[in-house]
């Protein structure tokens, strides 16, 4: 006879929880992470962003070419942001600033730093002292800077400070529209600028010699007042071309966004080039 089960009280049969077999996951394979998916379409729109600029900003200059004068120049561009100009003792010693008024309404900023010979004479002098010093026997060099910046960019600075060392007067000049220099850059205006602190320099160093040395943007500021002051009668002593380039359509040519020029336009010969008084550095040749 078959054994039976006494009945639970109330009557009620066993409850069975139903247990879901776990499903075993693939092995190898590791979800990737949400954050990767979002940097690389990060990524993905800032490439197209960089690339549109790229394409687009030289068919801009060329439609609209008042755009072009601000590239050339950069004078928006007034770094370092922290320097006070009118104390050139915060970033270099023996140094004095001041302004002359090259046209009407139109004043420009200078420093005047002396030979390194002369730094402990020149401590607590004033400008009448400065403009004096240029009489004696130190040559004296007229620092024309490129594009964009101030006359207090750090490697224009150091370059002061190697050209003072070796027993030079560096006479550094913000054109016209450049850190606290008033009116807008251009050719002629820059130039004028020049011209006038050269004569200015050799009205007062009686008979040492005066150089202009340009540098990048520079070395076009500075043969073009070399070549005005020939044509006025009182030639540069010297013209010191660094970083030079042949013309602006050359040089906006070779630029990242100045690629734009026809592929069939020829480049220019390079015998067929001025030949510029003076030194060139990181050019084709010395003279």
């Amino acid at each position: 006879m078959k054994r039976r089960e006494p009945p639970q009280k109330g009557g009620l049969r066993p409850q069975v929880k139903a247990v879901s077999p776990k499903i075993a996951k693939p092995e190898g394979r590791t979800p990737k992470p949400r954050h990767s998916s979002r940097v690389l379409s990060y990524l993905k729109a800032c490439a197209l962003i960089l690339g549109t600029i790229y394409i687009c900003v030289p068919f801009i200059i060329r439609l609209c070419p008042a755009l072009l004068g601000k590239v050339v120049y950069l004078n928006m561009v007034k770094v370092p942001l922290f320097v006070d100009l009118k104390n050139p003792g915060e970033v270099l010693n023996h140094t004095i600033n001041f302004y002359l008024t090259s046209e009407d309404g139109v004043t420009v900023g200078i420093w005047h730093t002396v030979p390194a010979s002369r730094g402990e004479e020149a401590k607590d002098k004033d400008q009448r002292w400065f403009e004096g010093a240029l009489s004696d026997d130190n040559p004296v060099i007229i620092y024309l800077h490129g594009n964009g910046g101030t006359r207090a960019v750090d490697h224009r600075v150091q370059l002061m400070k190697v050209l003072s060392r070796s027993g030079f007067h560096v006479l550094s000049l913000d054109y016209r529209g450049y850190a606290d220099s008033t009116g807008q850059p251009s050719e002629e205006g820059v130039t004028n600028d020049s011209v006038f602190l050269y004569e200015w320099v050799k009205a007062r160093s009686r008979g040492n010699p005066v150089c202009l040395w340009g540098h990048s943007l520079g070395t076009g500021i500075a043969t073009n007042a070399a070549r005005k002051l020939q044509e006025k009668g009182n030639p540069a002593d010297a013209v010191i071309l660094e970083a030079p380039y042949t013309n602006i359509r050359d040089a906006g040519a070779f630029h990242p966004f100045g690629k734009y020029k026809n592929a069939d336009q020829p480049n220019p010969d390079p015998a067929r080039r001025g030949r510029p008084c003076g030194a060139l550095f990181n050019g084709e040749r010395a003279t």
